[in-house]
């Protein structure tokens, strides 16, 4: 039972994590800020469920719980949840490349990146090459710049110099800051009730309508059509909710439920398959391989 248990919430998790993960992607958020806020959330949680029981929250306990070393728990405890960036050591070659190009003086004019050439092991000066050799010693200079052209973290000018293409995001705000508490609520009653659904292996909060493509230029209409209706029906329901019948009494001393609900539409385009411009990726390709060839 623990173990199907686990499952379903290692399934919802996923759900959760591929509806975030493009507005992180969008937003320049890292995966491993990410998990440092997850690992902080986590602490925090476990923490909670001591104050909750009129406990101190004890730090070996949960360490074991989450799974996160003992002094790094006492660390997270001093904070709110946040990212930490003092914890994410696990950046790749290319990456630390690219934070060095956007922070390193050396490499930088008027608080921007310079362009750089190539360069080679016999190189002198500021180059790609020994902008690896300062940011990701160990690691085979031209393996570095093959990665840094295959993603699109450089721009290869005419002359064959090399242009940072990526561009530094602004520092992220607290956690708290990010979205107000009523909105936080929300998708936290959503995920709570999902999370009970499976527990339970039916459906007891969730109620599904239908989802149907709508034309474009009737998006406004259907938007308000449904609008309009589940205002009427939450409507109906808060009264229905709100009887003196469900109150609990006075001398009730028991443990109380906190029942709510909440209805909302959804969009989203359909993830039909793109077209794909085969003249422009051909280009593209050749494009890379022309840059590799100025590399060797």
């Amino acid at each position: 039972m623990r173990d199907s248990s686990k499952i379903a919430a290692l399934g919802t998790a996923r759900a959760i994590f591929e509806t975030l993960a493009p507005h992180l992607v969008e937003s320049g958020i890292t995966s491993s800020e990410v998990e440092t806020l997850l690992r902080a959330v986590c602490v925090h949680e476990a923490a909670r469920s001591f104050v909750e029981h009129g406990r101190r929250p004890n730090v070996s306990q949960i360490a074991i719980k989450t799974g996160v070393d003992r002094h790094v728990v006492a660390d997270i405890l001093k904070t709110p949840p946040r990212v930490n960036r003092a914890l994410e050591t696990r950046r790749d070659a290319t990456s630390r490349v690219i934070a060095g190009w956007l922070s390193d003086p050396r490499y930088l004019k008027s608080g921007q990146p310079i362009p750089l050439q190539v360069g080679d092991p016999r190189s002198r000066g500021r180059t790609v090459w020994s902008l690896v050799e300062d940011h990701a010693p160990g690691v085979w200079p031209r393996l570095v710049i093959d990665e840094l052209i295959r993603v699109n973290l450089v721009e290869v000018l005419p002359d064959g110099t090399f242009r940072c293409a990526h561009r530094p995001s602004p520092e992220p705000a607290e956690a708290a800051g990010i979205v107000d508490e009523s909105s936080s609520q929300l998708v936290r009653d959503a995920i709570y009730s999902q999370l009970d659904d499976l527990k339970s292996g039916r459906r007891r909060s969730w109620r599904t309508a239908q989802s149907v493509q709508i034309a474009r230029d009737k998006v406004h209409l259907v938007r308000k059509m449904v609008r309009d209706k589940l205002d009427s029906v939450v409507s109906e329901l808060a009264d229905d909710l709100d009887s003196s019948r469900w109150k609990p009494a006075k001398t009730d001393t028991g443990r109380k439920i906190l029942m709510g609900i909440s209805a909302f539409s959804f969009e989203r385009v359909p993830q039909d398959l793109p077209k794909i411009d085969r003249a422009k990726n051909t280009r593209g390709r050749r494009d890379q391989r022309r840059a590799r060839k100025r590399v060797t």
